[in-house]
């Protein structure tokens, strides 16, 4: 071990130190024994970017569950992060009862901030993948931009404006996955931790204002970054704002033997290679090869995309005028590029919250099914079970939204003219359509058959081509400075 910097700690250092590491070392390493089994029940055979975002976005320990309806518990959300470091006072106080000899932490300093910078450093890259090939937050569907504000979640209402700009989208991608690829590099680790602290931070104060979700695990990247940073701090103080010459030390520990050399080599570059370059191409072939998480993948009716006005309802061979208060007559329908139809009516449904990244919410419990929500994102598994994955693509039409929209999957028999509708929420996933369809002229669409009640009906529909201020805004040339 180089001996360049051997000057003995304060004990208020020490202290400091032992609750450091304590709460960082139980930060960067998952606790929880799901993590476990979804880990070594992995089909390597099968692997898709969702397994490996599985991996790098592990919670903090969770001490604390707490269930509500909303599933957002503001500042409460933190509770298991502070729980976790008083349990590492504690722990850092034992320490400092038990050790009386220890002069300075040195190598444990050394090997702490290696367990956090790698950590940190995939856990970026891997959230970064997310949004530079746009994926967490894409171009509102048709359904969406014809949903009231007042019927959409804050969540939903920011993850959409997002999405509507495809290249600042990939930006806020290279805004997290820029830093994670410093943090790769020993010299270049407290740049990559700077950034990724204001990146996330960012990040976590805009999942505060808009009830996003993802506050807490958004602050947990924060603190691991000030934590690496923290070493240069002072001299980057000294050189900046004291004006001193500094030494450029670092400490680094010797490791004489060739065997773990080339092991510590081994290790580093075959996780390098996996959550950076493979990680990369799996999110890249899920973009440029149909497997969106939030899009489906089956094709819609070819020209069909838009906002329709009904025109004509009949049920059971009785015609059916216009009503806001009627609650099977269809008000409008849209159909979007993929096969999926909505229509609006008066009946309202059991709403995906889109709550699913709040840690406090218990999951998978039987006895909780009020409060637990039905998954929403298997698209994955449905895939690998090689059944149509777009009845597990739901979340983004039909989550985080109230409102009287209904959303159904169509697989459409372009032979028999024929659409097989299911509904897209898995609160409903029981009602089910069949609809002849035919198409006499551009822009018109005349239903027939029965729908979820057994009822005859028939709709007529008039494609309207409709302007979005949110879309035209951001799409438009005019610069207001």
């Amino acid at each position: 071990m180089t001996t360049f910097d051997t000057k003995t700690w304060t004990k208020s250092q020490k202290v400091a130190f032992r609750i450091a590491f304590l709460y960082l070392l139980f930060l960067c390493i998952p606790t929880y024994p799901k993590f476990y089994e979804e880990l070594f029940s992995l089909r390597w055979g099968k692997i898709t970017y969702h397994d490996f975002q599985a991996i790098v976005a592990f919670w903090p320990p969770q001490f604390v569950t707490i269930e509500s309806e909303e599933g957002v518990f503001g500042l409460l959300n933190y509770i298991n992060l502070i729980l976790l470091f008083a349990g590492a006072v504690v722990g850092g106080l034992i320490w400092t009862v038990l050790d009386r000899k220890s002069t300075q932490y040195e190598k444990l300093y050394y090997w702490i901030r290696v367990l956090a910078r790698y950590r940190l450093a995939y856990g970026m890259v891997g959230w970064g993948l997310k949004k530079a090939f746009p994926m967490q937050m894409v171009f509102p569907t048709v359904g969406m931009l014809n949903t009231p504000f007042i019927d959409m979640a804050e969540k939903k209402l920011y993850w959409s404006h997002v999405g509507v700009s495809f290249w600042y989208t990939v930006f806020l991608g290279f805004a997290e996955i820029i830093p994670g690829l410093l943090l790769l590099n020993r010299k270049t680790s407290p740049l990559g931790a700077a950034l990724a602290a204001v990146v996330t931070f960012n990040i976590c104060i805009a999942n505060h204002a808009y009830d996003a979700g993802v506050a807490v695990p958004a602050a947990y990247f924060a603190i691991i970054g000030i934590f690496i940073v923290w070493y240069d701090l002072p001299k980057i103080w000294n050189l900046l704002v004291n004006e001193q010459d500094i030494q450029p030390y670092r400490y680094q520990p010797v490791i004489s033997e060739d065997w773990q050399r080339k092991l510590a080599f081994g290790l580093k570059w075959t996780f390098n290679f996996l959550f950076v370059p493979v990680a990369a191409g799996l999110w890249a072939y899920g973009f440029f090869f149909g497997n969106n998480y939030n899009i489906p993948s089956t094709p819609g009716l070819v020209g069909a995309k838009g906002y329709y006005n009904v025109e004509e309802f009949k049920l059971n061979g009785k015609l059916i005028p216009y009503s806001p208060q009627d609650s099977i007559r269809w008000q409008d329908a849209t159909f979007e590029q993929w096969s999926s139809l909505s229509y609006k009516t008066n009946r309202g449904a059991i709403a995906d919250r889109m709550i699913g990244y709040s840690p406090l919410r218990v999951k998978n419990d039987k006895k909780n099914n009020k409060l637990n929500q039905v998954n929403t994102q298997d698209s994955d598994e449905l895939q690998k079970l090689k059944k149509n994955r777009d009845l597990g693509v739901t979340r983004w039409e039909v989550g985080g939204m109230a409102g009287e929209r209904r959303y159904f999957f169509y697989n459409a028999d372009t032979l028999k003219k024929i659409l097989y509708l299911q509904n897209k929420n898995k609160n409903h996933k029981d009602e089910t359509q069949v609809l002849h369809y035919s198409r006499p002229a551009d822009g018109r669409i005349i239903l027939k058959g029965t729908n979820e009640f057994q009822d005859s009906i028939s709709v007529v529909l008039y494609r309207i081509n409709k302007k979005y201020p949110l879309v035209e805004g951001r799409n438009s040339n005019i610069k207001a400075y």
